[in-house]
């Protein structure tokens, strides 16, 4: 008779990880069409704190202005305000909606606990151009249909998405095109004088 101590060994372990609560944070991210704030959503088990901040110029954290802010569980939505950007739970897994006012075309983002996270960028908004963009953390980038753009990332504690219009795209061509003018122009009479 064979043992498979080994076999029954593995199916415990497997069986009792599967019945551990998984932690784990994930974010969502719609900007608005006006390009003006953007709608969060945040599911995240086995917690009783979560973090409403953003990071300062110095790094230092600041409390998000957040409106329309919802914090759900099992058991229905749940009154619960933000103490300086903290949200103090009771323990356990929550759903949490708010909504925050984008300034300088820049979404920032800072989360308690490394987490997945994405952004959903509509058009006419764009992040295809290096010179206007800038994606910190690199995420991985999905052209999704009715015309929208997909960031994502996977086990990050901060990510940082600057986008642009159309306009602004415009406006950078002509920049370049005028200096490319000037550049031009300065450069003929010494190209001239060379012969």
């Amino acid at each position: 008779m064979r043992s498979y101590t080994g076999l029954i060994t593995c199916c415990i372990a497997v069986l009792i990880l599967s019945a551990m609560p998984v932690a784990g944070l994930n974010l969502s991210v719609v900007l608005h069409e006006d390009g003006k704030a953007y709608s969060a959503s945040v599911s995240t088990n086995n917690t009783d704190r979560f973090e409403l901040m953003q990071s300062g110029i110095l790094g230092e954290h600041i409390p998000l202005q957040v409106s329309n802010l919802t914090v759900r569980n099992e058991t229905g939505e749940l009154n619960i305000k933000p103490d300086r950007g903290v949200l103090s739970l009771p323990y356990g897994n929550y759903t949490i909606k708010y909504e925050v006012p984008v300034s300088g075309n820049t979404i920032q983002i800072m989360l308690p606990s490394p987490g997945n996270a994405s952004i959903i960028i509509p058009h006419p908004y764009n992040i295809g151009n290096p010179l206007l963009t800038s994606i910190q953390p690199t995420g991985s980038v999905t052209e999704r249909e009715n015309n929208t753009t997909q960031v994502s990332w996977n086990e990050v504690r901060s990510v940082e998405l600057r986008y642009y219009d159309e306009q602004q795209e415009h406006l950078l061509f002509l920049f370049g095109q005028f200096w490319m003018i000037i550049a031009v122009l300065l450069l003929l009479p010494f190209f001239l004088t060379r012969r």
